[in-house]
């Protein structure tokens, strides 16, 4: 009997959760198509002061400013002295031409440094060779101490 009765207050109870449930969704249908009718008042109020024509003529003008723009620029780039007629694969040899005289070059002292045999001018200014490396080295270590560091003057030091 009293499982009749539990299972009894039970299906109310659930009855009338689906209609509550069932009043909210459509209270919030209610909400939604107010709001729903207060966007499509404000949109076709937008839509009134927005027309597809000034859009369009607003997009053409801005296509034009582009293409000034990039006239400016292409104008502000270009070179004066390179000529309209220029032969790539011309250029292309002249390229291959003097990286293989590099190479030729870099085995031995480039031809622009070689001393011209008419007109030497170590001998004819009569200069002296250039010191070589190694005295400057020991010069450096004999202004130096066992550390490495630079020895003080004898002159500089008190006693």
């Amino acid at each position: 009997m009293y499982e009749g009765q539990r299972d009894i207050l039970s299906n109310q109870t659930y009855n009338l959760d689906q209609l509550a449930f069932a009043s909210d969704r459509i209270k919030d249908a209610q909400h939604t198509m107010t709001a729903m009718k207060a966007a499509n008042k404000e949109l076709k109020g937008m839509m009134k002061t927005v027309r597809i024509e000034d859009i369009d003529s607003m997009q053409d003008e801005m296509m034009d400013l582009m293409d000034v723009s990039n006239e400016i620029q292409e104008t502000l780039g270009r070179s004066y002295n390179v000529p309209d007629d220029i032969d790539e694969e011309e250029l292309m040899g002249e390229l291959d031409a003097l990286e293989a005289d590099m190479d030729f070059e870099s085995n031995s002292v480039p031809s622009y440094l070689q001393p011209d045999k008419e007109t030497d001018l170590d001998s004819e200014l009569n200069l002296p060779a250039a010191p070589s490396g190694h005295a400057a080295v020991l010069a450096n270590r004999q202004q130096e101490d066992e550390l490495g560091l630079p020895t003080v003057p004898h002159a500089s030091i008190r006693t």
